[in-house]
């Protein structure tokens, strides 16, 4: 099972590269992590980035996800925002305004909320920061 990802705010085609190398420098997602491209713009060379599908699997995937997305975006500087997009269309955000300043517990509570909503996560606390829409944009 794959999850899109997206991201958004400041550059988002520069983020969105960042994103690729740090999830490539994951051991445990090597190999999961494909761009999606579209065809270049009139005039301009080559594709343009638009997403990153990760394969998820059974163990411990979803898990270094969670954890590569939250580490990821707590370094990042300036307004950026990542998306996790399900095959059922539910979507999970994360905003670096929000989890850059999160305490420990709070921290690990954002965790629980992506990974609850990832396939074999395994959590099952609710969310405590960001937004989780279900499918057809309904809040949960």
């Amino acid at each position: 099972m794959d999850v899109r990802i997206v991201t958004g705010g400041g550059d988002r085609l520069t983020e969105l590269e960042s994103l690729e190398e740090w999830l490539a420098d994951t051991p445990e997602l090597r190999g999961r992590v494909t761009p999606v491209e579209s065809p270049p713009p009139p005039g301009a060379l080559g594709p343009v980035l638009d997403a990153l599908l990760v394969a998820l699997a059974p163990g411990s995937v979803a898990t270094a996800l969670a954890t590569a997305l939250v580490s990821w975006i707590r370094h990042r500087t300036g307004a950026v925002r990542v998306e996790v997009e399900l095959p059922d269309g539910t979507r999970v955000r994360l905003e670096a305004d929000r989890v850059r300043v999160l305490t420990e517990q709070q921290l690990r509570a954002e965790l629980d909320r992506l990974l609850a909503a990832l396939p074999a996560g395994g959590a099952t606390a609710p969310p405590a920061v960001g937004t989780v829409e279900g499918p057809a944009g309904t809040r949960g």
